[in-house]
């Protein structure tokens, strides 16, 4: 319900600010022309999205875009995940009141991606979806009833917070008795296992193999010992009634251990494995097998055991329904129904027209593919953008002549617009 309207901002389109229960939103609406009848929602799970550039790219292309956070906007260590389909819901509910809108497209960007097909996938099948024995957190009744979207945009979305963290994880290292101890025959940093310093590293299959069986052992540990003080806390056992502080540590972080941050080789991860829809820089497209061209990360290796760069607070409840993930290795491996914070999960539940774009400069090129095979939806699109970053524009480190991707950021939101429109 909406709660209150402030006086418009300074911007391209006169935001206005809204206020939707317990969260904060800004509607953006073009400066001129027809009256929109579609609103793009856009959000993440804890980023602040309120001035992201979608909200001024689509709405100068014509769109009416509700951008908001959620409850938990800035707040990782918080996050109880089955409630975030509350907010979504608040926002759901008030666009569908702006006049003229007749269609509503969920916006998902990187770690907003399984927040908004959560929402999608509930809403379409009921909280059955995000029940079960399976589960490491469950949602409850208050779920029900939600409103589906008609649309679906996934543009560079990740697998899901707890896929994330399996694959951040350095199962190199351990704590014992305080101090850290490295297991050299795991270790991603050791130029014995393939570790370049000064540019791309180079891991065998054999290493990575071990490597992602190895963070599924740990996380598979992590889970065990945080259910443990979760059943101690429930049977009034533990110092706290409610909750407590869980410390990961050489996890998904700044520091992140991902073979594919060192390795951009890494064909598992950085690479289509089919011909795809291949955005140019210069505005036409192709079908080919698709190579990211993201750069390689070697000081990952100066950041990972750090505190601030490499470690998460969390507490019981956001890392068991936000962060963990059941698996057996961390690439083909992952048990993605184990957990609802999970993408790659949810699509499966998905049925309305979805787009999925994925940026041609970072490592989710597999990841949005895979989306794109499971998703249950007749009317879908897979769309890789030519030397797009995460944030959709060009990444210059990237090019080999100046220019190359300039035109990334603008390629990719007229190629929405021209889905939506088609659909919508």
């Amino acid at each position: 319900m909406l709660a209150g309207m402030a006086t418009p901002a300074m911007a391209q389109s006169r935001p206005e600010f809204v206020s939707l229960q317990r969260i904060g939103a800004v509607v953006y609406k073009p400066d001129s022309g027809p009256a929109p009848h579609i609103a793009f929602l856009v959000a993440h799970r804890t980023a602040d999205n309120l001035d992201a550039s979608p909200c001024t790219e689509l709405s100068k292309r014509g769109f009416a875009v509700v951008c908001f956070n959620t409850r938990f906007v800035n707040n990782e260590t918080y996050v109880d995940w089955e409630k975030t389909p509350l907010d979504v819901k608040a926002a759901v509910d008030y666009a569908r009141t702006i006049p003229g809108i007749t269609k509503v497209i969920l916006l998902g960007h990187s770690g907003g991606g399984a927040l908004m097909t959560f929402y999608q996938a509930v809403a379409e099948k009921g909280i059955a979806h995000c029940q079960g024995a399976n589960k490491l957190s469950q949602c409850t009744d208050e779920l029900a009833g939600l409103k589906p979207a008609d649309g679906m945009l996934l543009a560079e979305v990740h697998p899901g917070n707890g896929a994330q963290a399996l694959r951040g994880i350095n199962p190199s290292l351990s704590i014992v008795n305080g101090k850290v101890v490295v297991d050299p025959a795991l270790d991603p940093f050791d130029p014995k296992n393939g570790y370049n310093p000064d540019g791309a590293s180079r891991y065998a299959m054999e290493f990575r193999n071990r490597y992602y069986a190895a963070q599924s052992r740990v996380m598979n540990a992590q889970i065990a010992q945080v259910q443990a003080l979760e059943a101690r806390i429930k049977h009034g056992e533990h110092t706290f009634p409610d909750d407590d502080i869980v410390l990961v540590p050489f996890s998904e972080q700044a520091g992140a251990a991902r073979l594919d941050q060192m390795d951009p080789s890494i064909p598992e991860i950085m690479s289509t494995t089919q011909p795809r829809k291949f955005l140019k820089n210069d505005g036409t497209i192709v079908t080919q097998i698709v190579k990211s061209v993201e750069q390689a990360h070697p000081l990952q290796a100066k950041i990972n055991r750090t505190f601030l760069g490499g470690t998460k607070v969390l507490t019981i409840r956001s890392y068991l329904s936000t962060n963990a993930i059941r698996s057996t290795n961390s690439n083909d491996g992952i048990d993605h129904c184990s957990a609802n914070n999970s993408t790659v999960c949810d699509v499966t539940a998905i049925t309305v027209p979805t787009l999925i774009a994925a940026m041609g400069a970072y490592h989710l090129l597999r990841d949005e593919e895979i989306m794109f095979e499971r998703i249950a939806a007749k009317d879908k699109d897979y769309v890789v953008i030519e030397g797009a970053t995460l944030q959709y524009t060009g990444c210059r480190p990237c090019e080999t002549t100046p220019g190359q991707y300039a035109n990334a950021e603008k390629n990719f939101f007229d190629y929405v617009q021209k889905w939506a429109n088609a659909r919508f």
